[in-house]
């Protein structure tokens, strides 16, 4: 990890534990823009784990799932994709603050005679406290880190579900984390392999927040005509990742390669409601630089990205205050020289170094080292009777050779518990 990153992330880190406190409604499960909420999984609770102490429980996380990616620019071929994946997961609550949770991830494409991959699911989760949250084990990864497309691809969410190794979350009224250890691949000695890992740090500092409730009175009779909720937020979203790919007793001479990534951002929101009981409206802008920077023994390459973003979300409540409907739109531009991510979608690399790092090999335009990119999305999630439907678009435009890459995805989750004793 570079030194500057280092002393940011440490200096984050022990400045704001002291001022945890329990988390907003308006800062728990915010996820970035152009990921849609109900593919965002979240870790126990402290009244999970309080209601589920000494009991022994399975919970059932079942996904059907089709996206359609229509590929036009020269980076990777598109691809069509309909599949299913069943969690099953037991779960035993070993006091208020530990679970013990051992489950399986199936996962299987329609034309396919076989299953597409089943893995074995072992997780050890401690809060200690109402903010912090510990796992080892399988974590909670994919969509949960936040990240935005350029870093981590969307599609990562079918095709590379499971991450395991640690993870460290936490979660204040001012301060959200997510840092987090993937072992993707142990090496074992005289193997024709190399170890691959990722470790990240996502934060998110709250710097300002004005968001209140009022209530409209009557003047004669001092009842309340209408509620209405306003105020703006602004948030520094940082973070760090570092794949690496390498190892010691490899038996093949192929480079030790670390990619690294980091954003540093201003997020400004702007929370609206006249009903804030029901519903409630998000306007909000984010502008974001990202370095990239690539090592081995024989190229030392940096690259940059520009994207700024505009994002408008509508939420609507049931009478238990949960969201049941979730309605989102976002614009963006990106402008990327020599930009690079080992896990972000491919149409946004500028080229592709590296196909020993699980990403697809990619033919090289001649002018791929300046793009400049305009993206929007549309998505609609709502959770139906304890089922979540989910509906998702999004456009790639490349404005310097007017291609245009199209991504259509549906969705049904089905994600419920159920005490055995």
């Amino acid at each position: 990890m570079k030194p500057r990153l280092l002393i940011l992330v440490l200096t984050l880190s022990t400045a704001l534990a002291a001022t945890a406190q329990q988390p907003s409604l308006l800062a728990v499960g915010n996820p970035e823009p152009h990921t849609l909420r109900m593919l965002t999984d979240l870790p126990p609770s402290q009244r999970d784990l309080i209601a589920g102490c000494r009991h022994l429980a399975l919970e059932v996380d079942a996904n059907a799932f089709f996206l359609d990616s229509e590929r036009q620019m020269n980076q990777v071929k598109g691809y069509t994709v309909t599949g299913f994946r069943l969690s099953p997961t037991l779960t035993y609550g070993i006091n208020e603050r530990a679970q013990l949770r051992i489950g399986l991830n199936a996962t299987a494409f329609a034309g396919l005679d076989s299953l597409y991959r089943l893995r074995p699911t072992f997780s050890l989760v401690y809060a200690p406290t109402r903010w912090l949250t510990l796992i080892g084990g399988t974590i909670c990864g994919s969509h949960t880190h936040q990240l935005a497309p350029i870093v981590y691809d969307p599609a990562r969410w079918i095709f590379n579900y499971q991450e395991d190794g640690l993870q460290i979350l936490t979660d204040t009224k001012i301060w959200r984390s997510d840092t987090w250890l993937d072992w993707t691949r142990y090496l074992t000695p005289w193997t024709p392999d190399q170890e691959r890992f990722t470790m990240g740090t996502s934060h998110t500092l709250l710097l300002f927040n004005n968001v209140k409730e009022y209530t409209v009175r009557d003047f004669e009779s001092g009842e309340i005509n209408d509620l209405k909720i306003k105020g703006w937020r602004i948030e520094l979203p940082v973070h760090f990742i570092a794949c690496h790919r390498g190892g010691e007793v490899k038996t093949i001479d192929t480079n030790t390669v670390t990619v690294f990534n980091e954003r540093v951002g201003l997020r400004f929101a702007r929370h609206f409601s006249r009903n804030p009981r029901r519903s409630l409206n998000k306007l909000a802008l984010d502008i974001s630089v990202y370095q990239y920077h690539l090592e081995d023994r024989n190229v030392d390459r940096p690259g940059q990205a520009f994207n700024p973003t505009l994002s408008y979300e509508w939420l609507h409540f049931s009478k238990y205050q949960q969201p049941d409907w979730n309605l989102r739109a976002v614009a963006g531009f990106v402008h990327s020289n020599n930009y690079f991510s080992a896990l972000g979608d491919p149409a946004y690399w500028n080229f592709s170094p590296y196909s020993a790092l699980h990403i697809p090999n990619a033919k090289i335009p001649e002018n791929s080292w300046l793009n400049n990119y305009f993206t929007f999305g549309l998505s609609a999630a709502h959770e139906f009777k304890g089922l979540d439907l989910g509906l998702q678009f999004n456009a790639i435009n490349d404005l310097d050779v007017h291609d245009t890459d199209l991504f259509i995805g549906f969705f049904m989750r089905f994600n419920e518990r159920f005490i055995l004793f």
